[in-house]
């Protein structure tokens, strides 16, 4: 197959394509990554360039090798030839960059031409408007912006609020109180804050491991590395014993409920990243290039800021916080962050007795443009020595932890109370046993005192909270 194309000025893109084949051929991964995070589909003209394009971030994104073997047997044996011609005329990967530019400003100049049979069909100003932002929108970064007018917005709401319409699916976390009571959708930010070892890294890996059934989540360590997270994942996952698990000392039972759950295993699509030195635009290409629809971040003061983002540690945070917000909303990507708590000082009342309050969403460290730019924020912290549970017990620092939602646009607020299982790095929501019953006892007796004025009534009592409350 001939590399000569009828459309004008398609040397760029062949590059763009070559520079894949070469790289991928060499094993150099970064610059596959870097294609596949800066090249869009729309960029490529040629629909054999879109083909092999297509097949490369299909291989990346699946962990398979990404080579021109790989990619001639995914679009097919015919275009072998054409395949060679095009590493052939793509000597270097060095500029690919330019290449992948150029390719971008090339097609954009082609869809404006596109514009002009309908601009040259119109008859009133009316008429052009439309057009002539769609080409002011090309003109300028040769993206196109997604507007609603007010009418287009009440007919999108009717839409949406059309019974026979599908329901709307919120990312859901595993744990009642916040699938409940949040609406979060991708596209969001979402922040877990905490101080060092309360618990906040054991959460996100438990809430991924959760959405990992049904999103390609990627989850970037900036701290811990990777075989650790991997022994405590495994450890939720399978309800193994993370003492057992790190003295190599697990017995027959355990093998054989890990064998059980091997297919769970396989279905969730979950994977780690050592990202330690990785800074937000790096952890955006990676994400780009996985095509990850949830990414974790532990933490988010680990981030490595940019050259460009300041001098002060604040503005540092807070060009990194920015960079993630925009990266989010421009892709539709959840991104969850965890991020460390400032200590707070110690005080004590005239007695000597310490004086404690509960952390807010204020103290999150380094910068308040973590605040701003999440959606909704969780705190995750250790009881102290007067809290008490929903019925009454004491609360224990080493096996309870207090969940605040501090922020929540679309949702409610409040604290709960989590049971934390060191052993099964598993957190679990501690409810109020002994306030069901209660309520239930209470419901009973209304119940047989109506009876006695109805004998021939017979009432049914449902327990409050539903039966996912009920503590047997």
């Amino acid at each position: 197959m001939a590399l000569k194309d009828s459309r004008p000025s398609l040397e760029a893109e062949q590059a763009v394509v070559g520079s894949l084949l070469v790289a991928g051929a060499k094993g150099d991964t970064e610059t596959i990554r870097g294609l596949l995070s800066q090249v869009r589909e729309e960029d490529l003209l040629n629909p054999v360039n879109k083909a092999v394009f297509q097949a490369a971030r299909a291989l990346f994104r699946s962990g398979a090798a990404v080579d021109p073997i790989t990619i001639r047997d995914r679009i097919g044996g015919q275009y072998s030839d054409y395949l060679v011609q095009l590493m052939d005329i793509t000597p270097t990967t060095a500029n690919w960059a330019e290449w992948a530019r150029a390719a971008h400003e090339q097609s954009a100049v082609q869809r404006a031409r596109a514009l002009a049979e309908p601009l040259s069909l119109a008859v009133t100003l009316d008429d052009c408007r439309p057009v002539s932002a769609q080409l002011g929108q090309l003109l300028s970064d040769g993206r196109r912006l997604n507007t609603w007018t007010v009418s287009q917005l009440l007919d999108s709401f009717f839409e949406s609020q059309d019974p026979e319409a599908p329901k709307p699916e919120y990312v859901t976390f595993g744990l009642r109180v916040l699938d409940e009571g949040s609406y979060i959708e991708p596209g969001d930010v979402v922040i877990i804050g905490g101080y060092p070892s309360d618990g906040k890294t054991a959460l996100a890996l438990q809430t991924a491991w959760h959405m990992a059934t049904k999103y390609r989540v990627g989850f970037f360590s900036l701290e811990t590395d990777r075989r650790k997270l991997r022994d405590r994942l495994v450890a939720h996952a399978a309800g193994l014993d993370l003492a057992d698990i790190k003295r190599r000392d697990l017995g027959d039972a355990a093998w054989e409920e890990l064998a059980k759950r091997q297919a769970d295993f396989v279905k969730r699509d979950l994977t780690l990243v050592d990202a330690a030195g990785m800074s937000a635009a790096d952890i955006e290409t990676a994400s780009r290039a996985y095509g990850f629809q949830v990414i974790f971040i532990d933490y988010i003061q680990l981030v490595t800021p940019e050259r460009s983002s300041g001098g002060t540690r604040s503005e540092q945070i807070a060009a990194i916080s920015r960079a993630l917000h925009t990266f989010a909303q421009k892709t539709g990507t959840l991104v969850v962050e965890l991020a460390q708590l400032t200590r707070q000082e110690r005080k004590t009342d005239k007695y000597g007795n310490e004086i404690r309050r509960d952390p807010t969403m204020q103290d999150l460290k380094e910068s308040g443009q973590l605040e701003q730019d999440a959606d909704m924020i969780l705190l995750l912290f250790r009881p102290g020595p007067k809290d008490k549970g929903p019925d009454g017990q004491e609360l224990n620092a080493e096996t309870h932890r207090l969940l605040k939602i501090a922020k929540n646009k679309e949702g409610r607020w409040g604290n709960w109370v989590l049971y934390f299982d060191g052993g099964k790095q598993t957190l679990s929501v501690v409810t109020d046993n002994m306030g069901v019953m209660r309520k239930f006892q209470a419901e009973g007796r209304k119940a047989q005192i109506r009876s006695r004025r109805d004998p021939n009534q017979v009432e049914f009592t449902e327990l409050p909270g539903g039966d996912k409350d009920l503590p047997f």
